[in-house]
């Protein structure tokens, strides 16, 4: 286990490297070709209400965000499908690695949980210092084969992957995270998720009004 390990961290470290010099670079640097990324959905396939989420793993409002996105599941159980898709921002130095990192979790059907684990310890592994063992660690904890999870971050399309979620966003004149899409109606940040995002919510499920979406309204 701790060869694997170690084999893991030489090539994260060597993705996080090429990663920091391509942020630097800008857009002459040419990135792997976009290809779909793996669907990342949890909820019921027939759900009346689909929120689609576009976030950054290093982005303090996304992490406060999954607060919200939790008391809805919760308050309207089987009634929601969530689906995420990646929006690393180009000023956030660490977040492409943490992003084909999950994308890598996912490949082994354990994205939700890479997910939870990022925005969990947001500020240890967001830190201004190399977050490969970070990543390795919530990798092996979860259980992830490390081989696998090694090979994946040496695999170029994973970035184009990771590109191509976010150039989905870019299409639809995403600018911000984290950003909602509910039913196709746009939701921006945090705060409006829980007020506006709710009225949305019990308008499609034909429910009365809550105190939160009343006053998203007394607010607009």
């Amino acid at each position: 286990m701790k060869r694997r390990f170690a084999a893991a961290g030489v090539v994260l470290v060597s993705v996080l490297v090429s990663g920091v010099l391509l942020a630097k670079k800008g857009s002459d640097v040419t990135v792997p070709a976009q290809q779909p990324s793996l669907t990342k959905t949890k909820g019921p396939a027939g759900a009346p209400v689909e929120i689609l989420e576009y976030s950054d793993f290093q982005c303090p409002a996304c992490q406060r965000a999954q607060a919200v996105l939790q008391s809805l599941d919760a308050k309207y159980p089987g009634q929601i499908r969530f689906v995420y898709r990646h929006f690393p921002l180009a000023g956030h130095v660490w977040s492409g690695i943490a992003h084909q990192a999950a994308e890598c979790a996912a490949s082994q059907n354990r994205f939700w949980d890479y997910h939870d684990v990022l925005f969990k310890n947001q500020t240890l592994w967001s830190a201004p210092q190399n977050p490969s063992d970070s990543l390795l660690r919530y990798a092996r904890d979860l259980g992830l084969n490390l081989d696998a999870f090694g090979a994946c971050l040496a695999d170029e399309t994973v970035r184009g992957r990771v590109q191509a979620d976010k150039q989905t966003g870019v299409d639809a004149q995403v600018n911000s995270t984290p950003t909602f899409f509910i039913n196709g109606e746009r939701v921006a940040g945090h705060i409006e998720l829980g007020l506006k995002g709710e009225a949305i919510i019990r308008k499609i499920l034909n429910l009365e009004p809550s105190g939160g979406a009343a006053e998203a309204k007394s607010g607009s």
